[in-house]
């Protein structure tokens, strides 16, 4: 632990210097060379001091474990092959994906805490008061996503501020839930006041990343463990944030669906907090998931790939007729139709059997990528927060502890996402929303975004009895070899038999070879084994944390 954060206090003041394209902030460092002496010596060199918390703070997440921790843990897709143990619920202390999970969200936590008291404690008397105060908001509200990831995937987690308190002493406590949250909270407080309304450089954080951010916390924490009922002041207060972000913004979703998942619209108007990783970069700063994603050559221009995940029967299941939008930029289906993939061949249809992952595949280098794309170098930026998602959260904190939401912008909100995915066509309009409502409609609008299991744990914390009942209903560890669609557009799922007849039923590619039970102790994942023996106080009981404001 000592050496570990020793290694992300230096990162925090060398890694500024990154490669890449050159319109990105990430590449916009002040001229010389960056010692310790003179790094925060001005307003440029402060944005520099932030920019890694945009990527390499981010990488040993990002590098694998985020799809099947937030997507395969949700049950979006499956792959007897890779990593099915989070889909199964059959995760270890010894799973290596969960220790990089760990590392890199203390990397965000240490390298935050120390662009944070650097700024205060180096900066010489050319950096404006500003410019302090947006790279500590940076930092604070990096932090806070960090922390909230961790007590939706852990609960319970050590909760820091100064890294030298780790350095002298790594062996520290656990803190409580309660705590954690009142610390994200207070993080994200001071980005709202701190960090600009529109940022001076695209893809910068901005207050209206920190308001959404905040809707959301305080949503997830109005009814964590509180014995199934929300609490009606966080719900208020999610309400009021994610009402201020929709109503006066001024953003507005992305018209086209498809379109958020393509490298050129990196970072558009949708898109409020995104990990920004540099085309073709080094490694540590690069989106590494394209080969892990991709199942084929023949969708990448002959880029080396190895995915063998594919759509869960019971997510493909969550689609409505009509949802094909949202569907086919999700998942690969037989006939579907990409004109940006394949270009010079004149687009690409799908043909094969089964449903492997579409979202995150752009395609080839030459397909309107500028040449972007390597096997482990994706071009796209990964999504923390978009617009869609401060929407959703509005509709279910409008939603509360009521069984249906019958009137109000809520609504109104939850039907502008719907409206974009069936392009205002067929039966798009909701006229009440319950629950479920909100289950399916995140489900399918976040699928493959590695987010899904995080809303799903605030939903059991909630509501436990009625989540277990939910997970062990949602037909794990299957994939359908084959998806047909007949005449109204309806999806069949079969089986070719020796003819290469399909054949209708419920014939499933593979049923698993464990039985899958889950239970209330399944639900937070184990602390990394390597953790507990260097700090065996992550096996006691969490403490009250000291809070310096």
């Amino acid at each position: 632990m000592k050496s570990k954060t020793r290694i992300f206090s230096i990162l925090a003041v060398l890694a500024g210097i990154l490669t890449g394209c050159s319109d990105s902030f990430l590449d916009r460092t002040p001229e010389g060379s960056y010692t310790d002496a003179n790094f925060y010596a001005s307003d440029d060199a402060i944005e520099a001091a932030t920019a890694p918390l945009y990527n390499r703070a981010w990488f040993d997440y990002n590098q694998r474990a985020i799809v099947p921790i937030g997507s395969g843990r949700a049950n979006d897709m499956y792959s007897p092959w890779g990593n099915p143990e989070f889909t199964t619920f059959q995760v270890t202390a010894l799973n290596e994906l969960l220790s990089s999970a760990w590392k890199s969200f203390y990397s965000v936590i240490t390298m935050s805490n120390s662009v944070i008291q650097n700024i205060k404690e180096k900066s010489t008397g050319d950096v404006s008061e500003a410019a302090k105060a947006k790279g500590i908001a940076e930092a604070r509200l990096m932090r806070a996503c960090a922390y909230f990831y961790m007590v939706r995937a852990w609960g319970p987690v050590i909760l820091m501020e100064n890294n030298q308190v780790i350095v002298d002493n790594p062996v520290q406590p656990l803190n409580r839930e309660e705590d954690v949250f009142r610390f994200i909270i207070n993080d994200l407080n001071y980005a709202v006041e701190n960090l600009p309304e529109k940022g001076d450089q695209p893809g910068r954080a901005t207050s209206w990343a920190a308001k959404g951010m905040l809707a959301k916390v305080y949503l997830a924490r109005s009814g964590w463990k509180k014995g199934g009922q929300r609490d009606e002041a966080d719900l208020e207060l999610a309400k009021q944030y994610a009402a201020d972000v929709c109503d006066n913004s001024g953003l507005e979703l992305l018209p086209n669906y498809e379109d958020l998942f393509k490298y050129k619209q990196n970072n558009n108007e949708e898109s409020l907090l995104a990990m920004q990783w540099v085309p073709l970069g080094e490694w540590g700063v690069c989106n590494t998931l394209y080969a892990d994603l991709a199942f084929s050559t023949e969708v990448t221009g002959g880029v080396n790939v190895w995915s063998s995940y594919a759509a869960s029967i019971d997510m493909l299941q969550q689609y409505e007729l009509g949802d094909t939008l949202r569907r086919n930029a999700t998942f690969f289906t037989q006939g579907s139709y990409y004109p940006y993939i394949c270009i010079a061949d004149g687009g690409y249809t799908y043909t094969a059997t089964g449903s492997p992952i579409k979202k995150g595949v752009v395609g080839g280098p030459d397909d309107d990528n500028d040449g972007y794309v390597q096997s482990m170098n994706s071009p796209l930026n990964t999504y923390i927060l978009r617009l869609a998602d401060v929407y959703l959260t509005y509709a279910e904190a409008c939603l509360g502890n009521k069984e249906r939401l019958t009137e109000g912008p809520g609504l109104e909100y939850f039907n502008k996402v719907r409206h974009r995915a069936f392009n205002g066509k067929g039966d798009w309009e909701k006229t009440s929303v319950t629950f479920d409502d909100i289950i399916r409609e995140r489900r399918i609008e976040f699928s493959m975004e590695y987010c899904n299991w995080y809303d799903m744990v605030s939903w059991y914390c909630w509501k436990p009895d009625y989540m277990l009942n939910y997970f062990n209903n949602q037909q794990r560890g299957y994939r359908a070899p084959v998806i047909k669609k007949d005449e109204k557009g309806y999806l069949h799922f079969g089986n070719n038999d020796a003819s290469g007849t399909f054949q209708e039923g419920p014939d499933y590619y593979e049923e698993p070879q464990i039985e899958i039970n889950i239970a209330d102790d399944d639900i937070f994942f184990p602390y990394p084994e390597s953790d507990v023996i260097q700090n065996p106080l992550l096996k006691e009981e969490p403490v009250p944390y000291t809070f310096n404001e």
